[in-house]
């Protein structure tokens, strides 16, 4: 990786991710909630997290000049039809959701590599399965029991989620791994490199969040606010990790 990275580029990543993710992590809670018995306040708020990822798509759309600007100029489209719905309450927001996090990997490092269908492919699968986990924590830390984290419901939920949680973080870990190998020459390149750096604080954070997430189903209570901060952390540094410059 060549270069250092877009420090403006990688800000409005990061709001972008952030966004998108805590969306599409706001569908999955949603539905947990809605499984019998219904959770009537499982009901993250999505216009906020979409909000967010419009305004940061936006501006990479206008600061990246290296990405294919049609690609970029789609994804922002299909995140502001997906705001928008959310606002109107029209029940069509997923799709518009699921395309935007599609085509993220079409305007980023995945696009440089030769062939790029299945590197392509595995970030797909990587921002839809991080959407699901860390995006879920996300949007577990906008909610506010009745009862608080103890009481009996919102026990229920943290159970719900913790059986997606676990299969959701298997899939993100295997394709950022497989990502990785795609994106380092070596091993050395890890400390030897900026781009390496990142990406093992990076990996670090995803620890910290998975013992946080083994605590929390261990012992029935949520430590979803401090994973969320933790989360925040990992999502900056892939928007850092996205902030360099993309293959010529």
């Amino acid at each position: 990786m060549s270069g250092p990275p877009d420090l403006v580029v990688a800000a409005f990543h990061w709001l972008e991710y952030l966004g998108l993710l805590g969306g599409l992590g706001s569908f999955v809670i949603r539905r947990l909630g809605r499984f019998t018995p219904r959770i009537a306040w499982a009901n993250p708020p999505m216009h906020i997290a979409f909000g967010a990822a419009f305004a940061g798509g936006a501006g990479v759309l206008l600061a990246q000049a290296s990405a294919p600007w049609w690609v970029v100029l789609v994804r922002v489209l299909a995140e502001g039809v997906a705001l928008l719905f959310c606002l109107r309450g029209i029940p069509l927001v997923a799709p518009f959701a699921v395309m935007a996090a599609v085509l993220l990997p079409l305007a980023a490092h995945a696009a440089g590599v030769l062939p790029p269908a299945g590197a392509e492919f595995a970030d797909a699968l990587h921002v839809l399965s991080a959407g699901m986990w860390a995006g879920g924590i996300l949007a577990l830390a906008t909610l506010q029991p009745p009862a608080g984290w103890g009481g009996g419901e919102a026990r229920m939920l943290l159970q719900r989620f913790g059986r997606v949680a676990p299969i959701a973080f298997g899939i993100t870990a295997l394709t950022g791994v497989l990502r990785a190998t795609e994106q380092l020459g070596g091993v050395s390149d890890l400390w030897s490199t900026t781009y390496g750096q990142v990406l093992i604080f990076k990996s670090a954070g995803v620890l910290v969040m998975l013992a946080l997430s083994a605590l929390a189903l261990r012992r029935g209570v949520s430590v979803a606010r401090l994973e969320a901060m933790v989360a925040v952390l990992v999502v900056g540094a892939t928007a850092l990790l996205a902030g360099f410059p993309l293959p010529a």
